[in-house]
């Protein structure tokens, strides 16, 4: 039943969300066997479609750090701490709020997506621990405040005015890590991955192309 489920099956379904429900709507039709593969399949959509945009940690991190100086977008202040600690963009805009009011570098917050009250550091930027980056802080802190929904806002900032989605800074931070051979493990308890699953599903896709690339 499943020949035809190649990339190119998914290349004609426009956008990751109609892939996925494409994906979720075969899982009720056919066997066992068949629905691991298309759980397979699904990861690998998230990757390619969602997670990983080739960004590098550095140029990335720069990139936004100049426009941050250049423009003073409240919003950049957001990414580039999300960036810095890998994270999901509801921990970065927490963890924004939380620099402001404690006047501290590292901060707790909650992990998105655990059902339990699991908290994880986040740490502030270099760059925003001065004179001037304090202001900037501070500015980000007043514009999160006046928004009913801070993330929605974030996310089409940043694909307007960078291209790319904002949960790719996530996988641009474990890439950065991976690099430094950083364990998939530790990568897990610093990001607040539940589980090592897509962590080493991402490191194996990685690895796999490093390889074809040098070959």
């Amino acid at each position: 039943m499943l020949p035809y489920l190649s990339r190119v099956t998914f290349d004609i379904i426009k956008g990751k969300r109609e892939t996925l429900s494409f994906l979720r709507f075969l899982k009720q039709k056919i066997t066992e066997g068949e629905s691991l593969m298309v759980e397979r399949l699904e990861k690998e959509v998230w990757i390619r479609r969602g997670w990983d945009a080739g960004l590098d940690y550095t140029e990335t991190y720069q990139k936004i750090l100049l426009h941050l100086t250049k423009k003073k977008k409240p919003f950049d202040v957001v990414l580039l701490i999300q960036l810095r600690n890998g994270s999901r963009i509801g921990e970065a805009v927490e963890s924004t709020l939380k620099f402001c009011e404690s006047g501290q570098n590292k901060v707790l917050v909650n992990i998105e997506k655990h059902k339990t009250n699991d908290q994880r550091v986040m740490v502030l930027p270099e760059e925003l621990r001065n004179k001037q980056g304090k202001l900037l802080l501070q500015g980000a802190c007043t514009r999160l405040s006046e928004l009913k929904n801070p993330k929605g806002a974030i996310k089409v900032y940043c694909e307007r005015t960078y291209k790319f989605n904002s949960h790719s800074l996530r996988y641009a931070f474990i890439t950065h890590l991976l690099k430094k051979g950083v364990s998939p493990s530790i990568i897990a308890k610093i990001t607040g991955h539940r589980s090592l699953d897509h962590i080493l599903h991402y490191t194996e896709t990685k690895t796999a192309e490093e390889i074809l690339s040098s070959l």
